[in-house]
């Protein structure tokens, strides 16, 4: 019966079917995939980042990414200088796969408070 497609349309269903097994394939590479695994994973500066730059990302994350490239913080310290804290925090947090590192937040430098202590506007 394939025999009898013309060249054209050949062509396509050749392509088509190509397709075909190429998803078959990876249907069984799911369905082979244990999801039942017990490795856990440490939250890093890199996968913060990461997380920011996907697509799904939220509009605080996205922000708090912002100000860490531009230098005026770090993501250690997300849990306190990010306001709101982006809710993909809370996430790694409560999931018993991710470990958040013990010694985050770091505490604030001496060089980042500056010399100058602190005036009231109007002194």
């Amino acid at each position: 019966m394939i025999e009898f497609l013309p060249p054209h349309v050949r062509d396509a269903y050749d392509r088509l079917m190509a397709s075909c097994g190429e998803l078959e394939a990876a249907r069984a590479r799911a369905l082979d995939t244990d999801l039942k695994t017990t490795a856990t994973h440490r939250v890093t500066a890199e996968l913060l980042a990461r997380l920011a730059s996907s697509p799904r990302a939220s509009a605080d994350l996205i922000h708090y990414a912002g100000r860490v490239a531009s230098g005026e913080c770090s993501w250690e310290r997300i849990e306190v200088d990010a306001d709101p804290v982006p809710p993909e925090v809370e996430e790694l947090k409560a999931d018993p796969r991710v470990e958040w590192p013990e010694h985050w937040p770091t505490p604030i430098a001496e060089s980042d408070i500056g010399s100058h202590p602190y005036r009231i506007p109007w002194e």
